[in-house]
């Protein structure tokens, strides 16, 4: 059975839906698989090459499935630029089926984060 298949049936849907994908790329299935089975996983590809959504698609579909309470996972970028690039999809993706995310950087207002670490000690 594909990684794709395996995913909660909310994100198959979003991802076809809104994406237009009715299948994984093989990094991402290879990284599927080792996510979803709880394991480690390095994810390697060039460029544009699918490893935000190696590395996001199986922990929506954890989260879907089993909701965290409060903060569910922390994306760690080396450089802002590359999270502030990657910001907007990943709220996308989040977005899509019914998730939040909240970009965390040194140029995030205080009281943006102050607001934020409210939220999840409220859940």
């Amino acid at each position: 059975m594909s990684v794709f298949a395996r995913f909660a049936p909310r994100l198959q849907q979003a991802i076809v839906a809104q994406l237009g994908w009715t299948s994984l790329r093989p990094v991402q299935e290879d990284a599927g698989e080792a996510l979803l089975a709880g394991d480690n996983a390095i994810i390697l590809a060039p460029t544009a090459g699918g490893k935000t959504e190696a590395a996001i698609f199986p922990l929506l579909s954890q989260f879907i499935e089993s909701p965290p309470e409060g903060l569910g996972a922390i994306y760690i970028a080396p450089i802002k630029a590359l999270l502030n690039n990657q910001s907007e999809r990943l709220g996308h993706y989040t977005e899509m089926v019914g998730l939040r995310r909240f970009v965390w950087h040194g140029d995030t207002a205080d009281h943006l984060r102050r607001g934020f670490l409210r939220g999840c000690r409220q859940k």
